[in-house]
């Protein structure tokens, strides 16, 4: 499993765990709960997440890159890739395929479904969403990454259509999904890269590899 990866199931857990205690702040009139979410609100804490995760990320994907050109350099037949032999063109495209494009794809889509949800939300009067509900979807779609956010989106869908049926039969009303974003999250990532290629079918997800979509699309 790659460090992003690891990471990324850390900051899960210690998300959902912040998000339990928030909860767990608002049925106390006292104690040590309510007084660290009196002085730290939960978004916030979502807030701080989603910057040291961003941070993380991004110093890791420079640090892979260097790596590689370092890597480069002293190979006998790539060090022609690099300057002064050709410009940087042909690395960047190749680390922005091999490191940078899933991540930045994961972030934008991340970002384009904020932007709809919220619009969305209030539209219709907070009828979708609590307050922190958007912040810990899109964490969970940045920290899945590319393509594990369609493993989240089908996770969410399923579990989502399930319930959702379960609720109409036992008249319920409409399923929460308060605490349901962030472990969907979780067994994205542990289904990614545990029980897909347990069961031999990381094909399935190979078929999302940006790098064949671009050398199919763009010829290289």
């Amino acid at each position: 499993m790659p460090i992003t990866d690891k990471f990324a199931l850390i900051v899960l857990v210690v998300t959902l765990g912040a998000q339990i205690l928030y909860r767990r702040s608002l049925c106390v009139s006292e104690g040590w709960v309510k007084k660290l979410f009196a002085k730290f609100l939960f978004s916030t804490v979502i807030k701080f997440l989603w910057i040291a995760s961003f941070v993380f990320i991004t110093s890791v994907l420079t640090y892979w890159s260097w790596l590689q050109y370092e890597v480069w350099q002293v190979n006998p037949i790539m060090k022609y890739a690099l300057p002064p032999h050709q410009g940087l063109y042909y690395f960047f495209s190749y680390m922005g395929v091999r490191f940078l494009g899933p991540w930045i794809l994961a972030f934008l889509a991340a970002l384009l479904v904020s932007r709809l949800a919220k619009k969305l939300n209030k539209r219709f009067e907070d009828r979708f969403f609590e307050n922190e509900e958007i912040e810990l979807m899109t964490l969970g779609i940045f920290l899945t990454g590319y393509p594990g956010f369609f493993v989240y989106w089908f996770l969410i869908l399923g579990v989502g259509s399930l319930a959702s049926v379960v609720y109409t039969l036992f008249s319920k009303g409409r399923m929460p999904f308060y605490y349901l974003w962030i472990p969907l999250a979780l067994s994205a990532i542990i289904i990614e890269n545990w029980l897909i290629p347990k069961l031999g079918l990381a094909d399935i997800l190979g078929a999302f590899s940006l790098g064949d979509f671009v050398k199919d699309f763009f010829g290289f």
